[in-house]
């Protein structure tokens, strides 16, 4: 069996986007659709002092641009500005060192593409979290259409005997299309445990990037994500 999920790459992804990508075989990152405004693909909330905060990169896009093809505004500051951000958030965090083994340098490296920088982070991440299956780019693979098409096109690409999706999908989604073509599909359930959050007057905070577990918890941060996994089949 070869359980495969796709996602748009996200900026500093959140918990869900990781515990899918540790429950397949083969993880696409989707980055020739779209680009999508306002949405997650160029920002992600941690948790500060006052509450949770977004963290942007800046970019320039029309209606046609894919993600892929997106490129960053690098004349605006903010790799200084995340980086100080995330500094004052996680100052009393138990695994606050972990920023300058990996995470500091991918900030600041000079990124012309918001998928490069996307991808390079998200892979850090997996690295941290012990997520170790397949990784492709779909614009590598030769998968064309839209919707259940271009996932079905991928899913067969990479040899899907399953592909897990996401709950949102469920609204325009035909199993009987995908049950046609020999691929089973399946749907990923994602309960976010309660762990030791900086700030927790607050008290817990979630849907909040992954590093925000990954500052607090340190090397326990897999089976803490694990814990929260599930399946549901259609």
């Amino acid at each position: 069996m070869t359980v495969v999920a796709i996602h748009q790459p996200q900026y500093l992804p959140w918990l869900p986007y990781c515990a899918k990508a540790a429950s397949c075989d083969i993880f696409v990152y989707l980055d020739n659709v779209q680009y999508q405004k306002n949405g997650v693909q160029n920002r992600n909330q941690i948790k500060a002092a006052n509450g949770p905060v977004w963290l942007t990169v800046p970019v320039r896009a029309s209606l046609d641009t894919t993600i892929q093809s997106t490129p960053i505004c690098n004349n605006i500051p903010w790799q200084k500005k995340h980086l100080n951000t995330i500094e004052m958030a996680y100052a009393r965090a138990a695994h606050k060192h972990i920023l300058g083994e990996g995470l500091r340098e991918l900030i600041e490296s000079d990124w012309t593409y918001l998928a490069d920088l996307n991808i390079a982070i998200t892979e850090w991440i997996f690295a941290r979290l012990g997520i170790e299956c397949k990784r492709i780019r779909a614009s590598e693979l030769a998968a064309d259409g839209a919707k259940d098409d271009l996932v079905l096109g991928i899913c067969k690409s990479v040899g899907a005997t399953t592909y897990l999706s996401g709950q949102g999908a469920r609204a325009y989604q035909d199993p009987a299309k995908f049950e046609n073509q020999g691929v089973e599909l399946s749907y990923h359930v994602f309960e976010e445990q309660v762990y030791q959050q900086c700030h927790m007057a607050q008290g817990f905070v979630n849907h909040m990037s992954a590093l925000d577990l990954l500052m607090n918890v340190g090397d326990s941060a897999g089976d803490v994500m694990r814990s929260g996994n599930g399946v549901n089949h259609v």
